[in-house]
């Protein structure tokens, strides 16, 4: 197996600009708003969204916030990055926003609205592990690049119940009883199921898998066993691997590849 260091950044490049699509669990959030972070200050425009329900942004230096529930009625970024959602409405939760409908997403890519658009495109409630149910995750229908992302915290002991949100789908794709160990060979048949972290993916979007958080004692370990077990499936799926964090300096991580 090769392990070599990468830009994020310059390996989305050959698929952009276009639609990037955050799937799985494990940090997407972080990564949408430091990927659009990068992006902008690479000199491109950006928009981030959501095709789900997010958290409610704080307005960033880099990054101003639009609610606005008409996604037409959005002023383009002249430069650098936008977050724009739905707001809150009748008996919603006033701490979260609310996505654009996938069609509405193509609609911005088809009219240029930015060079890039960064989506998150199902939530995992802070869990470093997803499994979609069957309406997830909601990608638009242009989507140039689907970045599975996964938290290798997974695989550490941890305090919480488990690891996996929605264990039930997970129990279903892979055999594990919910509370069991988390394994890579579990992992990995969840990232290549076809009802699993890449389901409902368009046939053209290239699928690249974002092993986050392995900055953590033991997790780098795990990442490797991860795509051991990934490339004796021999598939050719995901299309690319790495290996970063989200947290801190993401952009700079490893690339995994058979040998």
């Amino acid at each position: 197996m090769r392990c070599q260091q990468v830009s994020l950044l310059q390996e989305l490049e050959p698929f952009g600009p276009g639609i990037v699509c955050l799937a799985g669990g494990g940090g997407k959030t972080t990564l949408l708003f430091a990927l659009g972070a990068a992006l902008a200050r690479a000199g491109q425009s950006v928009l981030c969204t959501t095709s789900t329900r997010m958290c409610r942004p704080k307005p960033r230096q880099y990054l101003p916030v639009s609610l606005e529930p008409d996604p037409a009625s959005l002023a383009p970024p002249p430069a650098g990055a936008l977050f724009a959602a739905r707001p809150a409405s009748g008996g919603q939760d006033p701490d979260k926003v609310y996505g654009y409908s996938a069609a509405e997403i193509d609609a911005l890519h088809g009219r240029a609205f930015a060079s890039w658009i960064l989506v998150e495109a199902d939530g995992a409630a802070g869990k470093p592990l997803k499994a979609p149910a069957e309406h997830e995750p909601v990608f638009p229908g242009e989507t140039a690049v689907v970045l599975g992302v996964i938290g290798l915290s997974c695989f550490l002991p941890s305090s919480q119940p488990d690891p996996v949100f929605r264990p039930e789908y997970f129990s279903t794709l892979t055999g594990r009883v919910p509370g069991e160990t988390v394994t890579p060979e579990a992992v990995a048949m969840l990232i290549t199921h076809p009802r699993g972290i890449f389901q409902h993916t368009p046939d053209t979007a290239k699928r690249l898998l974002f092993c986050n958080q392995a900055d953590l004692p033991g997790t780098f370990e795990a990442g490797t066993a991860l795509a051991h077990a990934l490339f004796a499936r021999g598939i050719g799926l995901p299309h690319a691997l790495y290996l970063g964090s989200a947290r801190r300096d993401f952009l700079q991580c490893r690339k995994l590849s058979p040998a």
